[in-house]
């Protein structure tokens, strides 16, 4: 349900003064992890969603996938006791990236079930494209996309609320590129340190690692390219999954060198997605 929008969007050295977990802005932000209606509104919003997606990339389109079950095997184990939590991480290549790629990867029984194991992914994407009118927004918030505002830096508060769904256990996917890049995923743009920053809370909230696992996608810019309104037909999309990532050497530095500790991890990222990219 995202269309572009990341974690610090601005210049990746942009630091603020404020804490990263707002008090009262932050309270209001966890509003939006509510659905608008009942939970079984939110699984009938994912299933119709879902079945757009598939239609658009297993029928209109083609998609193939490598090591698929990493993927699903780390989502499986989201929402428990024991999940340290998951955080994806992909490049950006089309508008419909996220949800529908995952609609592809994802059977439909997992978008009807969810008001019964709440494993669907959290997404953030840009509130002047998602959340520019009442329905719009509601649509989205039904389909886990919290709004997160351009301009605003790392300490907004909706970023203390996608931290603590990680901090739980939950899912969560961000593109740490944070806009899209209209190259049908032919190349990595520069990341931002948000990403850095997510791992870093949430694990400072629950002192456990999350489980960090890039994805590199080729052919969605195919589907729907910049301005695009209809999606495209006869593409070959593919999915690469890779392997989780190592950071339980780099989170330590959270606490007495966050920024550092923020950059590295985003490099770190940049690396599994660039192995993704090229199949390692």
């Amino acid at each position: 349900m995202s269309a572009s929008a990341s974690a610090g969007r601005d210049d990746p050295h942009t630091s603020a003064s404020s804490p990263p977990h707002g008090s009262s802005d932050g309270d209001d932000a966890l509003l939006y992890l509510s659905p608008p209606g009942s939970s079984l509104a939110r699984s009938l919003t994912l299933s119709i969603v879902s079945l757009a997606g598939k239609f658009t990339l297993n029928v209109l389109n083609s998609t193939t996938f490598d090591n698929l079950p990493t993927l699903l095997d780390a989502v499986d184990a989201t929402s428990t006791p024991a999940s340290p939590g998951l955080i994806t991480v992909s490049n950006h290549a089309s508008t419909l990236d996220d949800p529908f790629l995952f609609c592809a990867m994802l059977p439909l029984s997992f978008f009807s079930t969810e008001h019964l194991h709440n494993k669907t992914r959290w997404s953030i994407c840009a509130r002047e494209m998602c959340y520019k009118n009442y329905l719009l927004g509601q649509f989205f918030r039904s389909g886990k996309t919290l709004p997160v505002e351009r301009g605003k830096g790392l300490y907004q508060p909706v970023m203390g609320v996608v931290a603590r769904a990680v901090a739980r256990g939950e899912w969560v996917h961000v593109f740490p590129e944070g806009r899209i890049h209209f190259n049908n995923g032919s190349s990595l743009g520069e990341l931002r340190w948000g990403v850095g920053k997510l791992v870093c809370d949430s694990y400072i909230l629950s002192g456990r690692v999350p489980v960090v696992l890039p994805f590199w996608h080729t052919g969605m810019t195919g589907v729907l390219g910049k301005g695009g309104r209809v999606p495209g037909t006869g593409n070959s999309v593919r999915v690469r999954v890779g392997e989780g990532l190592v950071l339980g050497d780099l989170v330590e530095k959270c606490r007495r060198d966050p920024e550092c500790a923020w950059k590295e991890i985003t490099e770190r990222v940049r690396e599994g997605l660039e192995k993704a990219r090229r199949g390692d």
